[in-house]
């Protein structure tokens, strides 16, 4: 962004860098519906501004009366990350069936414009673009310079956009850093030479935008967009449970535990369905992911309840839990580590909760391997379980599951460089070094146990893992890490291998 500050001196603004940081564990995914903005693209945001930007501010400060302003929990999810102390997240809108709204705009045989009449498009589908207005201005050559045209864009619930003086041959090319609009010729040219008014306006109207709610279709895409994301360690769904219901519903939260634990390295927290009226009926919703019995996807779920109560411009709104829970996690993992449990942690941007269980009840949640938000006397709500829908005592806590997939990010950071190498001693030495390199860092952190690093983990890549009669051209080597907390070794297998690149699994 260039702004002219004196005659002559010109100030630039160049944005900060916002790479990618798969060593990250405070990063977040969000999947679910937004106002506006890209459907199905990830789209990596750094403030609630950042997300404003992209997406729009949430559907019901518009105030129209949008069949689905009710039912958007993501954006008010985003802004209970941020305000909670996360720093950064990718965004995934989805929608169902959608059309985009648009106008025709008419020139006419004004010479300069490079097209007769165009199309005025809104810069992604919905209905958030119905009753935009665009006003035009053109303005003839005089002796300060070339014909000229000026555009302002007003969409309801939107801070205007204006774009003064635009030169005729530029305007569309100009138009598309608009947040709202893009302009695509559709008419042939002018004919040469042809003047026109000294000036003309313009007031157009966008119309014809149409959503509806994401399908099981939808969200099963943005899961796979997700597992594609290199940085994002914490996933949320926070319209999942108003979306879609039944099978449905689990089936695509067993999807997305699936696309996750082969990663072994993020965590996604899970909210209760709104539609679910009890506690009876929240603990067989539980029973019906538990009853998988497969350790491998349930040691990468936590399911966080009740709901929160958080301020809008219309009073309060309820809204799931996992966003602010998501950045709860983030802020602690900056302050001291992701191998930390994230309870009895202040959770900020909510006043109240949606329901109150008292102890029995909690009891009984607690036993199904929900995690609580609790409202406590003197400190306020605060996040009150650290545990994953896993029974196993080796998978059930989230602090050790952070803890795994921080040593994994770290692990295949320094372990990618060597994939393409034969299997030799000078490979081996190397690979050891590395890693315990790593291991020493979450030692000194005081992520393990133990008062020497021989007691806190074991590095082994020797001939007892890779005996001679094996493939040269793959590498096994064995992990093993005692957490802070006392419990059982965590075994990481390491495989590096020509054709198969590097593999984590969990022993």
């Amino acid at each position: 962004m260039t702004s002219e500050a004196l005659p002559g001196v010109s100030l630039t603004l160049a944005p900060r860098g916002s790479e990618a940081e798969p060593l990250r564990t405070d990063v977040a995914a969000f999947l679910g519906r937004l106002r506006r903005g890209p459907v199905g693209a990830p789209v990596r945001v750094e403030s609630w501004n950042d997300v404003v930007g992209a997406f729009g501010p949430p559907a019901s400060s518009s105030g129209r009366g949008d069949p689905l302003d009710g039912a958007c929990a993501t954006p008010y999810a985003l802004r209970g990350f941020f305000e909670n102390g996360g720093r950064t997240a990718w965004v995934l809108r989805v929608s169902g069936p959608a059309t985009t709204a648009w106008t025709r705009w008419t020139v006419g045989p004004l010479s300069g414009f490079p097209a007769t009449s165009y199309r005025v498009v809104a810069t992604s589908p919905g209905t958030w673009a119905n009753g935009a207005r665009v006003a035009i201005r053109y303005q003839a050559s005089t002796v300060a310079g070339p014909p000229t045209v000026s555009v302002r864009v007003t969409v309801p619930g939107e801070v205007p956009e204006a774009f003064p003086g635009l030169p005729l041959p530029e305007a569309a090319d100009r138009l598309a850093t608009s947040r709202f609009l893009r302009l695509v010729p559709d008419g042939p040219p002018p004919p040469p030479g042809r003047r026109g008014p000294i000036s003309k306006s313009w007031d157009l109207t966008l119309t014809g935008g149409t959503e509806s709610a994401p399908t099981r279709g939808e969200y099963e895409d943005a899961v796979a967009v997700q597992a594609d994301l290199p940085e994002p360690a914490l996933v949320a769904l926070p319209d999942l449970g108003t979306d879609l219901s039944g099978s449905a519903h689990t089936d695509v939260v067993l999807e997305l535990l699936n696309s996750v634990a082969p990663l072994h390295d993020r965590l996604a927290v899970l909210d209760v369905p709104p539609r679910l009226s009890g506690v009876d009926e929240v603990v067989d919703w539980v029973g019906s992911l538990t009853a998988t019995g497969d350790s491998r996807l349930l040691d990468c779920a936590a399911v966080y309840h009740p709901a929160l109560r958080i301020p809008d411009r219309h009073g309060l709104r309820t809204i799931p839990a996992s966003g602010h829970v998501l950045g709860v996690i983030a802020r602690l993992d900056g302050e001291r580590g992701a191998h930390h449990t994230p309870a009895n942690a202040v959770v900020l941007d909510a006043v109240d909760l949606a329901d109150e269980f008292p102890e029995p009840q909690q009891v009984r949640l607690f036993e199904a391997g929900v995690d609580l938000v609790r409202c406590t006397r003197g400190q306020g709500l605060t996040v009150w379980g650290g545990r994953t829908l896993s029974a196993d005592p080796r998978t059930r806590y989230i602090a050790h599951r952070r803890l795994v997939h921080l040593l994994v990010r770290a692990i295949r950071r320094v372990a990618s460089p060597l994939v393409f190498d034969v299997n030799s001693p000078e490979l081996r030495l190397t690979l050891v070094r590395a890693v315990t390199s790593v291991l020493l860092s979450a030692f000194r952190a005081g992520a393990l146990a133990g008062g020497r690093p021989e007691q806190a983990f074991r590095v082994v890549c020797d001939d007892t893992d890779n005996p001679p009669e094996q493939d040269p051209g793959e590498l096994v080597c064995e992990i093993e890490v005692a957490p802070a907390v006392p419990m059982e070794f965590i075994r990481l297998r390491l495989v590096l291998g020509q054709d198969r690149g590097l593999e984590v699994i969990e022993a």
